[in-house]
């Protein structure tokens, strides 16, 4: 996963939830759901380009069977514009 950005506080808190969000919904779709792992393949990608750790902390609450519709959901301010190759 790509470095996150953000303050000094949020950077590790974000990291954190994220790692939390990701392998939480793993295990909801993937583990014990019907998702694929192409599917989720899928989803990791999308997730790779949310790059605010903001962002991953205001979803750390949320439902994982969730995450893709959230992080379609993600604004311009959540993903980074430099180098979408990352």
């Amino acid at each position: 996963m790509p470095p996150l950005e953000g303050t000094e506080r949020a950077v590790p808190w974000g990291v954190r939830c994220r790692h939390q969000i990701l392998t939480n919904a793993y295990t909801a779709q993937v583990t014990e759901g019907t998702t694929s792992e192409a599917e989720w393949a899928e989803i990791e990608e999308s997730a790779r380009t949310v790059t605010r750790a903001g962002w991953w902390i205001d979803q750390r609450s949320s439902e994982p069977e969730d995450l893709a519709e959230r992080l379609m959901a993600a604004t311009g301010a959540d993903r980074p514009t430099e180098n979408p190759f990352f």
